[in-house]
C-alpha cells in the first residue's frame, strides 16, 4: 500500500481521542490524519473540507453524535468509511451504525490488535476500490462521447452493489456530473440513475426467486441497499409489489413465468 489516505477522528474525550491517534500512527499505516474533533459538528465541517477516505467517530458526543455524523457522511460523501467507537454495547446502536453504512462499530477500551485488524480490513477495501477506478482515469480528451458513455455503463455494472458516487467518475473524465448524464441518456436512453436502478432491481428478482432462503433484508445490501426499508420502497416503486410479495407471487414449481421489468 503506497498511497497515503487522509483520516479523521471525532472523540469529545480529549485523552481517548489522543490515546487513539497514538495507536493508529504506531500501527505503521498508510494513514495520514487530516483532522480531529471535540464534536459531531466540528466532525461534518472537517468531513467537508477534508473529504477523508475514513472517519472514525465516537457515538456519543454534543452537538450531534455520532450517528448523525454518519448520517450525514452517507448522504453527502458516500465514499467515506466510517468506523464508530462505543462504550456501550448496546444492539440497537449497532443496527443504526449499519443503517448508516457503518463498516466497523468497535468497543471501548479499544485494543490495538482489535483496531490493527479493522483498520486493515477498511485499508484492503480502500485500496481495491482505488485499482478499480484506476481503470476509468484517462485522458478524456482521447476519448469520444460514446466511449465515455460506455465506460460510465461498465462501472455502473461492476459497482451497482455499492455506493455509487456519480461525483468521483466526475472528478476522473474532468466533465460535470450534468454532462456525464446528458451524454449518458443522449446513448442508452435512459439516465444513469434509472439504469442503475434497473441493474439493482433486476438483481434482486433474480435472488428473490433464486435463494429462496436468503432474508430480503440482505438482498438489499447485496444490491446497494444498506436500508431495508429503502430497499422495500424502491422495490415497490420499480416493480408494484414489495420484494415478499414477488417472491411470493412467482413461487411456481415447474411452471415458466414471463416477468417484465
Amino acid at each position: 500500500m503506497n498511497q497515503s489516505y487522509n483520516y479523521l477522528v471525532a472523540e469529545d474525550e480529549s485523552l481517548i481521542r489522543r490515546n487513539l491517534i497514538k495507536k493508529i500512527a504506531s500501527l505503521d499505516l498508510p494513514l495520514h490524519l487530516a483532522g480531529e474533533a471535540s464534536n459531531g459538528m466540528d466532525a461534518i465541517l472537517l468531513a467537508d473540507k477534508f473529504c477523508p477516505e475514513l472517519v472514525i467517530t465516537d457515538i456519543r458526543m454534543p452537538q450531534c453524535d455520532g450517528l448523525e455524523v454518519a448520517a450525514y457522511l452517507q448522504r453527502n460523501h458516500p465514499d467515506v468509511k466510517i468506523i464508530i467507537i462505543s462504550g456501550f454495547d448496546d444492539f440497537s446502536y449497532a443496527q443504526s451504525a449499519i443503517r448508516y453504512g457503518v463498516k466497523d462499530y468497535l468497543l471501548k477500551p479499544i485494543k490495538l490488535e482489535t483496531l490493527s485488524e479493522s483498520l486493515h480490513k477498511l485499508l484492503i477495501t480502500v485500496q481495491k476500490e482505488s485499482e478499480d477506478l484506476e481503470a476509468y482515469s484517462t485522458d478524456s480528451s482521447s476519448l469520444d462521447q460514446e466511449s465515455i458513455c460506455k465506460l460510465m455503463e461498465k462501472y455502473l455494472q461492476e459497482n451497482y452493489c455499492n455506493d455509487i458516487s456519480f461525483q468521483v467518475l466526475s472528478d476522473r473524465f474532468g466533465f460535470t456530473p450534468e454532462y456525464l448524464t446528458k451524454n449518458f441518456k443522449k446513448y442508452t436512453g435512459e439516465t444513469p440513475s434509472k439504469y442503475l436502478t434497473r441493474l439493482r432491481m433486476n438483481e434482486a428478482k433474480h435472488l428473490l426467486l433464486g435463494n429462496p432462503e436468503l432474508e430480503i433484508q440482505k438482498i438489499g445490501e447485496l444490491v446497494g441497499y444498506k436500508d431495508a426499508f429503502y430497499f422495500s420502497r424502491a422495490f415497490k416503486s420499480y416493480t408494484g409489489m414489495r420484494p415478499s410479495e414477488f417472491r411470493s407471487n412467482f413461487k411456481v414449481k415447474g411452471n415458466p413465468t414471463s416477468i417484465d421489468t
